[in-house]
């Protein structure tokens, strides 16, 4: 009984209550039955004996009368036995029945054997005794109703205790289901997926329940207090006031963090300046001017947040910057006009008293740029964009990224993948004493023929755009199985992929039968709009033995006090938060309480894009649990 589940001792009660009522039932039954019998068999059996003798009394106790009489209800075949003695003890008629009707099985009358008493009455001859009448019953037909109502007893019994144990098991299995589920909330728990559950209606399972989810409840709240005091710390370092969007820091971070990371960094920088900002202050009040900053800086943003690594800042005053990496040259162009014709519209909506709104200046990433270069060429485009114009753009020609169309990536993208032409580049990721923890895959696609090298953010990009995500991260995963340096590696899958169709099963085949663990590294652009997905992702890797964590560009940090739900197993920080952080102490301070966070959820704390020792050892000194990067060899 001490190695038997819950379940199982339920179960075991259950059958026990069913069949020892069942046969109590059952028992009390035939006990009662049989000593009904018995009593109706002697009442009978006194009845007959009584009957017989007033009769044959009633003729002077004629013995060829009385032989007729006892003959008579002998026939009837109800009797085993009838005699009549006479005064002396002398047998004068003497009637029995040796025939056996096996009405009920042997053994049942083995069992409850019937013993009525016989029947026994005077015969008198005037005032003379003349013997005595003694009749008993045969027991074949008592034996043979006692059998059937004990089979129809039966029946009903079993009707009855298969109903009860229909309904038994109906509400052991909702316990069942209702236990389950607290199994599930409290695994979920020891796996960092800190996840509230409605309380069943069972009492006790109702407060263990309750407790689980006041604790999640607390952790919860402590971490989304956490968040709010880290995004407030953000706002003030790394972002404008008034509209909200990222300064020139946070731009130069993340311009520095994409140069350093891929050598071959394509892409375009936006440089938009209102036109006349501090004169339309004046004309139409402060609070004209801010509503089209703000209208400005949120459809900015929004063009920003659905690509991946794009970034938009506001620079200064009326000065307004969108980093666009990995962003053909043919892209940049619609992305201007789409622009300026946006401008042209805020003088309809009332938010400008002027047709000339701004100007738009677009230059090209090239290997080598700092902002500083960026925003010199781009706004030599916007000077002569400013000389064309009203909402004119322009683009500084010396270089940038080669025209491409839509046509050619995804061309190029289905077929490396059906062709299998990808390839992974392996980097370490290092503990404090630099010993490997995991190998991370990034994918890129090897030069060919007159093709050059494609990089990662390249692909995820315009696979991105092309809704193909899913095929270059499970061909990441498919190389990442099939070459792994080690048997723990990460692979980055796109948040997108998850609403392909049958993405997820596809990556368990994939897994199946590998003996290699695989961390699956999501990047934070897009997760949110899916979240849902990724959750039940997340889930069915961790039960598979696999892996699960989340790379942060610092913009979200709403988002990490969600990832408990997640159980990430660690969270990654990106370059734009850990290249130069020995001189930042906004960025260290910003670390720090990510570091917080991520240990009450029990997971670690990995630093990407670490350029120097004295980043690392910075790093370290904020308890980060891992490094990677050009520094970390």
């Amino acid at each position: 009984m001490k190695n038997l589940s819950l379940i199982q001792r339920l179960w075991l009660l259950l059958v026990l209550l069913v069949f020892l009522s069942l046969t109590g039932a059952l028992l009390a039954d035939l006990y009662n039955a049989r000593r009904y019998l018995e009593q109706q068999l002697t009442s009978q059996n006194a009845n007959t004996a009584n009957s017989l003798a007033l009769m044959i009394t009633q003729r002077q106790a004629d013995k060829a009368m009385a032989e007729t009489l006892i003959n008579a209800t002998f026939d009837q075949g109800y009797f085993h036995h009838i005699s009549w003695r006479g005064a002396d003890g002398k047998v004068l008629v003497d009637r029995v029945n040796q025939t056996v009707f096996p009405a009920a099985p042997e053994w049942f009358r083995a069992l409850l054997p019937l013993s009525p008493q016989p029947g026994a009455a005077l015969v008198t001859a005037g005032w003379l005794q003349a013997g005595e009448v003694r009749v008993e019953t045969a027991l074949s037909y008592a034996y043979e109703s006692l059998w059937l109502g004990t089979l129809q007893t039966m029946m009903w019994l079993l009707g009855v205790g298969l109903l009860a144990g229909l309904l038994g098991s109906i509400d052991i299995f909702k316990l069942r289901r209702d236990l389950q589920r607290v199994v599930n909330q409290a695994r979920a728990i020891s796996e960092r997926r800190f996840q509230s559950m409605t309380e069943p209606k069972v009492p006790e399972l109702a407060r263990v329940v309750r407790a689980m989810n006041q604790m999640v409840a607390g952790l919860q709240a402590y971490l989304q207090e956490q968040s709010g005091e880290m995004e407030l710390l953000r706002r003030e370092r790394l972002t404008d006031p008034v509209t909200g969007l990222a300064n020139r820091e946070a731009l130069e971070q993340a311009v520095s963090s994409a140069l350093a990371d891929e050598e071959d960094l394509r892409g375009c920088l936006l440089l938009l300046r209102l036109s006349g900002l501090a004169e339309l202050n004046q004309r139409l009040g402060g609070e004209r001017a801010d509503a089209l900053l703000k209208r400005l800086a949120e459809d900015l943003e929004d063009l920003a947040a659905k690509r991946m690594g794009w970034m938009a800042a506001r620079l200064r005053g009326a000065d307004f910057a969108v980093f666009c990496p990995e962003l053909e040259a043919e892209g940049a162009r619609q992305l201007a006009a789409t622009l300026c014709d946006q401008l042209a519209l805020y003088q309809r909506m009332g938010l400008c008293d002027q047709e000339g709104v701004g100007h738009i200046g677009v230059c090209g990433v090239e290997r080598g740029d700092t902002l500083t270069s960026l925003l010199a060429r781009a706004s030599q485009a916007l000077a002569q964009a400013e000389a064309a114009g009203d909402n004119q753009w322009r683009r500084d020609e010396g270089g940038g990224p080669d025209v491409g169309s839509e046509w050619d990536w995804r061309e190029l993208i289905e077929d490396s993948c059906r062709q299998r032409r990808l390839s992974l580049r392996w980097f370490p990721v290092r503990d404090a004493q630099r010993a490997p923890l995991w190998q991370e895959g990034m994918l890129y696609l090897p030069a060919r023929d007159a093709l050059p090298e494609v990089n990662a953010l390249r692909l995820v990009s315009n696979s991105l755009r092309q809704g193909l995500t899913h095929l270059i991260d499970l061909e990441a995963l498919r190389l990442a199985l099939a070459d792994a340096p080690a048997g723990l590696v990460a692979v980055n899958i796109s948040p997108a992929s998850l609403a392909a169709k049958g993405f997820r099963s596809r990556v368990l085949d994939a897994l199946r039968g590998s003996r290699t663990t695989v961390s699956f590294e999501f990047d934070e652009t897009g997760l949110e709009e899916y979240w849902d997905a990724f959750l039940d992702f997340g889930e069915a890797m961790k039960n598979a033995g696999h892996r699960l964590a989340v790379e942060i560009r610092g913009h979200r940090l709403e988002l990490v006090a969600r990832l408990n739900q997640a159980g990430i197993d660690y969270l990654v920080l990106d370059g734009a938060l850990t290249l130069g952080i020995h001189r930042d102490q906004g960025r260290q301070v910003l670390v720090k309480g990510v570091q917080r966070m991520t240990s009450l959820m029990g997971a670690k704390l990995v630093a990407k894009g670490v350029a120097s020792e004295d980043d690392a050892r910075q790093l370290l000194e904020l308890r980060v649990d891992g490094l990677t990067g050009p520094a970390i060899r």
